[in-house]
This record gives structure tokens, sequence and C-alpha cells, in this order.
């Protein structure tokens, strides 16, 4: 379901662009593939009759379970199987001009992401905390981050928001991502950009600008918004934070 925004009431600063959303993910449209699946390997010829073993092991619902020395190793996890146009090392995103609602193209790339819930007296310093989460997990699985980390909201209510924290990468691994984390890439497609400059309290006046100009353009936003760091905010003083907000339009 796309929401006109403009048409609806603001009594928070999300509240002006999201309102409640049944979704608690990106549109298929908006999600690059995860992981590209292996390719199947190739039927292999059935054994002669003498070859058979004797004595089967059952199949079906009597078959016993697996031994652990039965399971099959996942297959290789390889970033740069997610469709994107950017595993090279990232621009530095800090020298980028600021945008005042041009339309733009989201390219993906690829991210570990942890969803999360923030209350909105918490919501700055929950978002850097599932941020910091994401850093421990990808030095585990050796890889290196690339590029400003997102926050990607995807429902919200007069308490709190949903959300899901991504940091793009770099690098491949063998190993599965843990504490709930998953390989997938960034929003991509037409969108809105704005730039904030300030306070993540003070974003206000920002997200009322939005509101108005899709209302005098009469342009339809999708389920999400999407806020990109483009000064890390693990380490930016708060008045000095620097954040691109995307609007992915219909």
């Amino acid at each position: 379901m796309m929401v006109n925004v403009s048409a609806r009431p603001l009594p928070r600063r999300l509240l002006l662009v999201l309102a409640l959303l049944a979704v608690p993910a990106l549109p298929a449209t908006l999600r690059a593939q995860d992981v590209a699946p292996p390719a199947a390997a190739p039927p292999a010829a059935a054994p002669p009759a003498a070859a058979a073993p004797a004595n089967p092991a059952p199949a079906g619902p009597d078959a016993p379970p697996l031994d652990d020395d039965d399971m099959i190793a996942p297959p290789m996890i390889d970033p740069r199987a997610v469709e994107t146009q950017n595993v090279a090392p990232a621009p530095d995103p800090l020298k980028r001009p600021d945008g005042f609602g041009e339309e733009s193209v989201m390219k993906p790339v690829p991210v570990l992401m942890k969803p999360g819930h923030a209350n909105w007296d918490d919501a700055f310093k929950t978002i850097v905390a599932a941020l910091k989460e994401i850093d421990a997990e990808m030095a585990r699985l050796k890889l290196k981050p690339n590029g400003a980390s997102f926050i990607i909201y995807t429902a919200t209510d007069d308490l709190g928001f949903d959300f899901e924290a991504a940091v793009p990468f770099e690098g491949a691994t063998a190993d599965k991502p843990q504490n709930g984390m998953m390989f997938s890439a960034s929003p991509a497609g037409r969108a809105l950009r704005f730039t904030h400059r300030g306070p993540y309290d003070s974003m206000d006046p920002t997200y009322e600008q939005i509101a108005n100009l899709l209302d005098a353009k009469d342009l339809e936003a999708q389920d999400l918004y999407v806020e990109e760091y483009r000064s890390d905010p693990r380490t930016t003083p708060e008045d000095d934070l620097v954040i691109d907000i995307w609007v992915p339009l219909k």
C-alpha cells in the first residue's frame, strides 16, 4: 500500500511520513536479492541395482534424524552476489552536496542488517547501539565497513518505531551472521533526497519540508523512509550530524 504522506496528521517527527505500517520489512521492489542461491548440482546417475545396500535406511516420516556428521555445510556467502553496482570502496559521503528535494536514484549496496525497536525518548541512543552491534558482528565475520550507515523506518506510533539498521560492507565470508542479523542490500530506486544538519531530535522542520513538497508536487511516497548517516553517528557530536533523508517514490 502506498501512503500519501502530506494528507496524514503529524503528531511526531516520523508520524509526518509513516503512521502505522503493516509491512515490517522493505517492499520487494526496493530490496535487492539478499544472496544469490547456489547453482543446483546436476542429478547423480542412479547406481546399478546390485550396488544398492542390502538394508537401506528408512525414508519418509520413519527416517531417523540426521547426525551432526550428516549435516551439509552451508554454501559460501559471497556479498558480491548481491545485486549491486558498488563493491569497491565507497566515496566519502561527506563530500556529497546537500539535497533539498531533488529526485535521485538510490543504488543498492551490500549491507549487514539488524532489525530493532526504539522508544522516541531513547531513539538516537538506540540507533547508535544497533550500529555498534553490527560493527562487532562485522568484525567477527572479517568484513570491512564500506560507506554511510542506513536507518530504515518500517513502522511507527506515538510511543516509538520499528527500524532496520544497515551497515554497508565489502568482503566475503563463509560464516553466517548471528544475533538476529542478516545479509541484505540497501534500498534502491527513485527517491527524493533531503539533507538535515544538526541533532537527531531537531529534524521536525526537515520532515515538514518533505511533507510540504510532496503535497505541492502531488507526489506519493512509499511506506518507508530512509536516513543515511553521512557523518558517523557513533563518533560525531549530535550538533554536527549530517543525515540524508531518502523518500522513495511510488
